[in-house]
């Protein structure tokens, strides 16, 4: 079986991406839990080996699958898209919290913004050629669309994130840093039900 050369070198380039902005997150100081684990500091640093390995299986299985059932392979693109999407969301966030020391409330709005403005640029590029594969070059009413999508998803995922770390203290002996993680898996979630809606009916409609 041939396989797809350009679609195993986006599944290595992904899972790599992804695996050095992950590594952000379990770095951030702010995070005490990470620091109990004191396995995390065996397997971080193989991460960026591990997870190319996963991606390129995965868009290899995808591609076996697509035979019988051609959707797969479009889920299994969108799947890989949206797990880099998500740590660089994460990973730049903790990042800056690691640089700022904010962990929640008002001041962590910007910050919040700013990972996910970058993330969801990278998902629009990525699904547009890679996962939709709509075809022709990017035009000012397509951007228009998705930056309008994403606009609201920023408000959506920053609500979120805003009001959990505000309105709510750390649950169950959870540090300030991993509190502000799990809001933010809440609001990517909501986010992403958002985004993927409006990018495959709107912006990417064919």
């Amino acid at each position: 079986m041939k396989f797809s050369k350009r679609n195993l070198i986006y599944s290595l380039i992904l899972g790599e991406a992804s695996s050095w902005f992950l590594i952000f997150v379990i770095k951030n100081p702010y995070v005490a839990e990470f620091k109990k684990l004191v396995f995390l500091e065996d397997v971080v640093w193989w991460l960026p080996v591990i997870f190319p390995i996963i991606f390129l299986a995965g868009i290899l299985l995808a591609e076996i699958l697509a035979k019988t059932i051609k959707i797969i392979y479009q889920i299994v693109r969108f799947a890989e898209v949206g797990v880099l999407n998500t740590f660089i969301d994460f990973g730049i966030l903790n990042l800056l919290i690691w640089l700022t020391g904010i962990t929640g409330g008002l001041a962590i709005a910007p910050l919040n913004a700013i990972s996910f403005l970058v993330a969801c640029t990278n998902s629009y590029f990525w699904n547009k050629f890679w996962t939709f594969e709509k075809e022709g070059t990017v035009t000012r009413k397509e951007f228009t669309q998705f930056l309008v999508i994403s606009g609201i998803g920023i408000g959506i995922n920053t609500g979120i994130v805003v009001a959990g770390t505000s309105l709510i203290s750390p649950l169950l002996g959870f540090s300030s840093g991993a509190w502000a993680n799990l809001i933010k898996v809440l609001a990517t979630a909501v986010s992403m039900i958002w985004n993927f809606l409006g990018y495959k009916f709107i912006v990417f409609k064919k």
